[in-house]
C-alpha cells in the first residue's frame, strides 16, 4: 500500500472532506438515473453535461465522503469491469487483499476488513447488490455499479493511473504494448491480447495482471517469466454467472510462473478450462495467500504435497468434481481461515483425511465435497468440534456410480453430540445429503448458534422427491421453497 501511495498522488486527488452521518446520494436521487450512458454521448459531447448534473454532484459527493485512502481505492478498483456487470463479492475481496487495499487488522481478518468495506459501498450508494437467490435477501454474493456511478469511478482511476483505459475501448482498461505508462496493473480485455508484446512496458514491475473479459487466454511462458513483482495474478472468472467459460491456449502456462516471483499474494485460475494438473512449481510462491481454483472442471491433480504454503489463508479448490483426493499437509497450513471443496474420498486413496483438518485453529469456512466413493468413519466428523473457529460449514454429496450405491446409502452423517457438547456454527449449507433426516428444531437445538440455514434435496422419500428444501434465516421465519 505505501508503494502505491507514493507512486500515485492519490491523497490529493481523494480528499476527506467533512464526515456526513449519511450518504448524500440517496434513493431520491436515482430516478434521474434510470436511464445508462449510451456509447454515442461521448460523440456528441454529452459527458460535459453529464458530470455537472446534480445527481452527478451527488455521486461525487458520496464518494468524498468515503473516510479513508483504502476505502476509495477498493471503490476505484470498480471501476474496470464492464458495463451492466454483475461482479462477485468473494473475488472482488480477495483482490483487495492481494493488492493490500484490505488487511489483517487487530481482531479483525483482511477478509472480515473486506466485508465491512462492502457493506460501507453498498451504504454509500456507490454499488447496487445482488441477492444470493431469489429466496434470500439476508445473503449477498454479488453487485452492480450504476452506468453513472462507473462513468465517474473511470475518470479518477485514470487521472490517478490506477490503470490504462484504451481509446479503441470507450472507458474500457486495457494493456497497451504500445503505450509508455507508469501504470502497474495491466487487464486483460477481449481482443487486446497480452501476449502480443511489451514495447515501451515494463513488465518486471507489474503489481497486477487482472482478466477483465478475455475468454481465451493465451499467456505466453516468457512473459510470465519476467513477472517478478506481481502480488495479484487474477485469471479467472469473477462474473457472477457460473455460465462464463474461459480457456488457455497454452495448457502448461502455469509452468511459465517460475520462481524468480516472491511476491504473488493471490493467484486465481477460477472457472479456467483446459487446466489438468497443478505443476508443483507452484509451491515456490512461499508468500501466497489465497489460491482459487473453484470450477476448474478439468482438474484433476494437485501436488502431492501442499504443505510449503504457509502463509495460505484461503484455498478454494470447489466445484472441482474430477479431483478424487487431498494432498498431504492440508493440516500443516497454520494461517488457514477458508478451505472450499475438501474431498472425502475413499480411505486408502486420501492421505489427508476429515479429522486431520482439527489442527486448524483459525478455521473459518470449511465446505465439504463427498467424492464418488466416499467413505467416512464413524465418528471421524465428531473431531470439526474441536475446531472453535469454525462458523460456516458446507457439506455436498456427488454422484454415486451404481456399484457402490448400496454401500453408500448404509453410510449415516450424525450431527447429534449430546445434551453439554454444541456445535459453534453460525452458518450451515446441506445440499444433496439423500439420507439426511433431520427435523428443523433438532437442528436448531444441535446448532445454537445458527444464524443461516439452507438444507437443500436432503432425505430422499421417493425417487426424485425430497424433504421440503429450507432457506433460513434468524432474522426471519424460515421458508420452505
Amino acid at each position: 500500500m505505501e508503494q502505491i501511495k507514493l507512486s500515485h498522488p492519490l491523497v490529493q486527488l481523494m480528499p476527506s472532506p467533512e464526515r456526513s452521518s449519511e450518504s448524500t446520494w440517496t434513493r431520491r436521487s436515482q430516478p434521474e438515473l434510470s436511464q445508462g450512458m449510451s456509447p454515442e454521448w461521448s460523440e456528441l459531447s454529452l459527458e460535459n453535461w453529464v458530470d455537472n448534473t446534480r445527481s452527478m454532484e451527488d455521486i461525487k459527493r458520496s464518494y468524498e465522503h468515503l473516510e479513508s485512502v483504502e476505502l476509495k481505492m477498493c471503490c476505484l478498483s470498480l471501476s474496470i469491469f464492464p458495463p451492466d456487470s454483475v461482479i462477485k463479492k468473494r473475488p472482488l475481496i480477495y483482490w483487495w487483499i492481494g493488492e493490500g487495499f484490505v488487511t489483517t487488522t487487530q481482531g479483525r481478518t483482511a477478509e472480515e476488513t473486506g466485508e465491512e468495506i462492502f457493506r460501507k459501498l453498498i451504504t454509500s450508494g456507490l454499488i447496487q447488490v445482488q441477492p444470493h437467490n431469489a429466496f434470500s435477501s439476508i445473503v449477498v454474493n454479488s453487485c452492480t455499479v450504476h452506468p453513472w456511478v462507473r462513468h465517474m469511478l473511470v475518470s479518477l482511476a485514470k487521472h490517478a493511473k490506477l490503470f490504462d483505459f484504451d481509446s479503441r475501448w470507450p472507458r474500457m482498461p486495457s494493456y497497451s504494448k504500445d503505450s509508455i505508462s507508469s501504470c502497474r496493473r495491466a487487464c486483460l480485455v477481449y481482443d487486446n491480447p497480452i501476449s502480443e508484446g511489451s514495447n515501451g512496458r515494463k513488465v518486471e514491475d507489474l503489481l497486477t495482471v487482472f482478466n477483465v473479459n478475455e475468454q481465451y487466454l493465451s499467456l505466453k511462458r516468457e512473459w510470465l517469466r519476467k513477472l517478478k513483482k506481481v502480488e495479484v495474478i487474477q485469471l479467472g472468472r469473477w462474473q457472477n454467472s457460473a455460465s462464463h467459460h474461459i480457456e488457455v491456449e497454452d495448457k502448461g502456462f502455469l509452468k511459465g510462473l517460475g520462481a524468480q516471483n516472491k511476491l504473488l499474494k493471490y493467484l486465481s485460475l477460477r472457472g479456467i478450462s483446459g487446466i489438468t494438473k497443478l505443476p508443483s512449481s507452484i509451491l515456490k510462491f512461499l508468500n501466497l495467500e489465497i489460491l482459487d481454483l473453484r470450477a476448474c472442471h478439468s482438474l484433476e491433480t494437485l501436488p502431492p504435497d501442499i504443505s510449503p504454503l504457509r502463509n495460505l489463508t484461503h484455498f478454494d479448490i470447489s466445484e472441482c468434481y474430477l479431483l478424487e483426493a487431498m494432498p498431504k499437509g492440508i493440516e500443516k497450513l497454520s494461517s488457514l481461515q477458508v478451505l472450499k471443496g475438501f474431498v472425502i474420498g475413499d480411505s486408502e486413496g486420501t492421505p489427508c483425511r476429515i479429522g486431520d483438518l482439527a489442527q486448524l485453529r483459525h478455521l473459518k469456512r470449511l465446505s465439504i465435497h463427498m467424492g464418488n466413493q466416499a467413505e467416512v468413519q464413524k465418528g471421524e466428523f465428531h473431531k470439526l468440534e474441536e475446531i472453535v473457529s469454525l462458523r460456516h460449514l458446507k457439506l455436498s454429496w456427488g454422484v454415486v456410480s451404481p456399484n457402490l450405491k448400496a454401500k453408500v446409502a448404509f453410510q449415516s452423517l450424525d450431527l447429534d453430540y449430546g445434551e453439554t457438547d454444541k456445535w459453534t456454527v453460525e452458518v450451515l449449507r446441506l445440499k444433496h445429503l439423500n439420507n439426511l433426516e433431520i427435523a428443523f428444531p433438532k437442528l436448531k437445538d444441535e446448532f445454537p448458534r445458527l444464524h443461516y440455514l439452507e438444507k437443500i434435496n436432503c432425505h430422499e422419500i421417493e425417487k426424485d422427491r425430497y424433504d421440503e428444501d429450507i432457506v433460513w434465516s434468524e432474522y426471519a421465519e424460515y421458508t420452505c421453497i
